[in-house]
């Protein structure tokens, strides 16, 4: 799942979990043995519980990813991330939104993300 150009419909955090809704994201599957890549598009729902960090400040949301940082433990993982995601530990993610300065950043224990519905084709690339 690629996080530039994400669009995020909603943010939802009361402290101790944070539910960020993505309503445009792009996926790109491969298979093995295939000559092209299929890129698709698809809505979900990222979560990340027992926070240790949480942003205060958002942008008006719907709003589009221009960058984001995927921590899992002692990696991270730059504007992109394998679905579906299901880690624990050191985890969160830092988000940089378009037309907008401040960073939104979610650090916890666990974090989630499975896409909803099912993912609409887009083209081979």
């Amino acid at each position: 799942m690629l996080f530039p150009g994400m669009k995020i419909n909603k943010i939802d955090s009361d402290g101790d979990s944070a539910n960020i809704e993505i309503d445009y994201a792009i996926i790109i599957k491969n298979m093995d043995d295939a000559e092209q890549d299929t890129r698709w598009y698809g809505k979900g729902l990222l979560k990340i519980t027992e926070l240790v960090i949480d942003s205060e400040s958002f942008p008006e949301l719907p709003a589009t990813v221009k960058s984001a940082d995927i921590k899992d433990n002692q990696m991270t993982y730059r504007d992109e991330v394998v679905i579906p995601v299901k880690s624990h530990g050191n985890v969160g993610i830092t988000l940089q939104f378009e037309n907008f300065d401040s960073s939104v950043k979610f650090i916890g224990e666990h974090m989630t993300f499975e896409l909803s519905g099912h993912e609409k084709y887009i083209e081979h690339v």
